[in-house]
């Protein structure tokens, strides 16, 4: 899509957060990320909405589409991410019989990298946005609203996660698909063994598990 198409879609997006994050503000232990993002997602609003109105009256030669394409298909890109996480919250707690707001984000969080924290997606929406505002194309941006974004980037990067940084480095994740061939490494003791390939690997002798 061209730069315009992909804003106003990003607008809708952003839009989309925001009715989600009203459908999940009362839900209990919700973590307060969930919070710093929907305060911040006006100014993105905003800023979205100025650079549509710059582009509509412009008429982009191909190398100010190549310039403008990565800016704001990285934002909408992000946005579709973060609404998808909100929207997994959404449904989740609805079919979820026990556990908590944040068991719920932790789990899947875990899986996904700390690059899908909520804070995170929306700082990389502000950075991409505060990128596109200082663009030379556009003149709309305000002094205002340009250390509002400074200043909101600033602000989610001292966000502290529910999920901190401890959890995903004690996060194991083994798939090996059914019928399929994988490379276990087993570290044990004074002994490191690897199988690796579709061999099979029997231990004959006994083996003991305990603490001393």
């Amino acid at each position: 899509m061209d730069p315009l198409s992909v804003i106003t879609s990003a607008i809708t997006v952003v839009q989309a957060i925001s009715s989600t994050y009203k459908a999940i503000q009362h839900l209990r232990g919700l973590p307060n990320e969930f919070n710093e993002v929907n305060q911040n997602l006006p100014l993105a609003q905003d800023t979205l909405g100025l650079a549509r109105d710059q582009l509509q009256g412009l008429a982009l030669d191909e190398s100010s589409k190549k310039a403008l394409q990565p800016l704001v298909s990285g934002c909408e890109e992000k946005a579709k991410v973060l609404q998808g996480i909100f929207v997994k919250v959404e449904k989740g707690m609805k079919n979820a019989e026990d556990g908590s707001v944040l068991d719920f984000y932790r789990s899947f969080l875990l899986r996904l990298g700390k690059a899908h924290r909520v804070e995170t997606l929306m700082q990389g929406i502000l950075r991409g946005l505060d990128a596109l505002a200082t663009n030379q194309l556009f003149k709309t941006a305000t002094q205002s609203q340009m250390a509002q974004l400074k200043g909101a980037i600033d602000q989610l990067s001292n966000v502290k996660s529910s999920v901190p940084d401890s959890d995903f480095e004690g996060s194991v994740t083994q798939n090996i698909a059914s019928g399929g061939t994988g490379y276990q490494s087993v570290i044990s003791g004074q002994g490191h063994k690897i199988n690796s390939g579709s061999g099979k690997q029997f231990n004959a002798h006994t083996m003991t598990f305990g603490t001393e």
